[in-house]
């Protein structure tokens, strides 16, 4: 009887149809698909050929309320994985991990063994792809707290995993940012002390050269 197995890691491709260079992968595709014309069925094929690069480059992201809810639990859960870290709950020890994203937590059919199993490999595999981990992570909020106490404040993390990525995330300070009142939620009003100023045009380039520094 057949079972399934896992392959992790990275693999290569043996075809004709697939070339690895030292800087990419080039891969040959033929679509084939049906045109159908009153009562006539054609049959097309269209060849096609990719080239994906095989360094991953580095990779920032800036947020939009970066001392939110949930930009600071975005960021501490990014912080956390990469760390490793573990954390005291009421029901165990629970552990740091990527569940629920699409790309490190969902599988592929690769194909079949020798022996009939199936082989399936993350969908991370498939391609070069980023790691989260690597993410370097900035951003504006109209609150200028640090994204420590942006976590406690949210209460959205187990208090032990607080405690841990608290170090880690004192010093993590959001840009100014712009503030126009009528677009954002009237409660919000009292913690806008992080805030820029001048003409729209003015915060414009402010958040211009915000984005070509942190490149």
């Amino acid at each position: 009887m057949s079972s399934c197995k896992n392959l992790d890691g990275q693999f290569t491709v043996e075809s004709d149809s697939c070339k690895y260079t030292d800087d990419a992968i080039i891969a040959d595709y033929s679509y084939e698909t049906t045109i159908v014309e009153g009562n006539t069925v054609k049959p097309s094929k269209l060849q096609m050929q990719f080239k994906t690069e095989r360094k991953v480059g580095k990779t920032g992201v800036m947020l939009v309320g970066l001392g939110g809810n949930n930009g600071c639990t975005c960021v501490a859960g990014a912080i956390a994985n990469k760390l490793g870290l573990t954390w005291e709950t009421k029901e165990g020890t629970q552990k740091s991990n990527y569940w629920g994203s699409l790309l490190l937590a969902s599988t592929v059919k690769l194909g079949n063994d020798r022996q009939g199993n199936s082989v399936y490999t993350p969908m991370s595999n498939m391609l070069p792809l980023l790691n989260p981990n690597d993410i370097v992570w900035g951003g504006w909020d109209i609150n200028g707290t640090n994204l420590g106490e942006a976590m406690k404040r949210s209460k959205v993390l187990d208090y032990d995993l607080q405690s841990k990525l608290y170090p880690h995330m004192k010093d993590i300070k959001p840009l100014p940012s712009i503030y126009f009142p009528d677009f954002i939620a009237a409660n919000q009003g009292e913690r806008a002390d992080n805030v820029l100023t001048g003409t729209k045009q003015e915060q414009m380039e402010q958040i211009r050269k915000d984005i070509r520094d942190f490149k």
